[in-house]
This record gives structure tokens, C-alpha cells and sequence, in this order.
């Protein structure tokens, strides 16, 4: 079985067990089960894949939330009680309750918050630095840019999450994880919600 998670700016793909990520998508004339964000890559692929299955058809989600994304469906459909934060291009931070989505937020990625220093000033056009000790006071531009850009992340999600576990995914899913000690990364999550969305077809 092959899933394919189009996000913004690449195809995620699990065949076979094994994840990898591709910017075009490589695999023809296979059967692969996706979701997607994105319409133009949804065309690639159906366009190289024709009898691909499009699971956002097919899902049943409980939640009064509009508009909610379909990866963020995904993320949260095999977690009952807790935090679910998908940090990728964008953060997105979900409240799941006896498995009742409750609503959420969305927060521009670690690398969006990056970039956009340098739209303030060439001067703090500075990489962050992800080496950071939140609890110490920066004594120079690399170290505020770092903590202040890293950091508006973490308490924001310390706000949120209060004492709820946090299930953290996404391609910088496991950097977040280790500044909150109720946190889990499930690299798989948003498969593991395709998987149980088939089961139910």
C-alpha cells in the first residue's frame, strides 16, 4: 500500500513502511491512497497515478471546526484526549477531547519565522540558531533572533497545552518535542490517521 500526504511544498510518501519526501512526485502507475493541500500537486499525481483514491472523500471526523485542513484531520483521527502539533512550513496546534475535535490554531513554521527577520532589517537576516537554552537572556543578535523567534513558538504551545500530552509530528515535530516533557513525536501520525480512514471504507 502506498499513502501520499501532499503538503505545500512536497509529496510525503509511505510505501512499504518506509517515509521519504519528494518535491515532484517520481512513482507511476501505482494505486496510491493521498490527501492533499496542495491542487497543483494533487494533478501530478493523478496525472502520473489515474486510479489514486482521494481519502478526504472518505473520512468521518467529529468536529464543529470549518474549514479544517484534511492533514490536520489526519493528525488528530488516532488521538483521543491531547495536544496534536504538525510543525511543518506551517504549525498547526489542535485540541482533541474524547475524541471530539475542539478547535485549533495556526502558526507560521520555525523557518517562516526565520525568513521574516529579514524583511525588518539585512541586519538581523541571521539562521537560528537551534542550539537554545530558553531560560537564558540572550547577550547577542544571533541568540535574540534565536530565542525570540524559537521561543514565541514554545510558550505559545506551553499556553495552549497547559498539563494535556502533546503529540508533536511534522518535519520539525521532534526539535519542538524536546522543550516539553508531557511530549510524544509520532513521525507516522498523519499516515496512522490515513490507515484507520481506510479500515473504515
Amino acid at each position: 500500500m502506498i499513502l501520499c500526504d501532499i503538503g505545500n511544498t512536497h509529496f510525503h510518501f509511505n510505501k512499504d513502511g518506509r517515509i521519504f519526501d519528494e518535491k515532484v512526485c517520481n512513482i507511476k502507475n501505482e494505486k496510491i491512497y493521498f490527501i492533499s493541500v496542495n491542487d497543483k500537486k494533487t494533478k501530478e499525481l493523478i496525472k502520473k497515478n489515474p486510479n489514486s483514491v482521494n481519502l478526504a472523500n472518505y473520512v468521518k471526523f467529529n468536529t464543529a471546526y470549518q474549514g479544517l485542513g484534511i492533514d490536520r484531520i489526519m493528525a488528530c483521527k488516532t488521538i483521543s484526549d491531547g495536544v496534536v502539533i504538525d510543525a511543518g512550513s506551517a504549525i498547526t496546534i489542535d485540541i482533541m477531547a474524547n475524541n471530539l475535535h475542539l478547535g485549533g490554531y495556526i502558526l507560521p513554521g520555525i523557518k517562516a519565522i526565520n525568513d521574516s527577520y529579514a524583511n525588518i532589517s539585512e541586519k538581523l537576516d541571521i539562521n537560528f540558531n537551534f542550539n537554545i537554552e530558553t531560560s537564558i537572556l540572550p547577550i547577542n543578535t544571533s541568540e535574540a533572533i534565536s530565542y525570540g523567534g524559537i521561543g514565541m513558538i514554545i510558550s505559545f504551545i506551553q499556553k495552549v497545552a497547559k498539563n494535556q500530552k502533546i503529540y508533536f509530528t511534522g518535519g520539525d515535530g521532534s526539535y519542538l518535542a524536546k522543550f516539553f516533557d508531557n511530549s510524544i513525536y509520532i513521525k507516522d501520525l498523519v499516515f496512522r490517521g490515513m490507515r484507520k480512514t481506510i479500515e473504515e471504507i
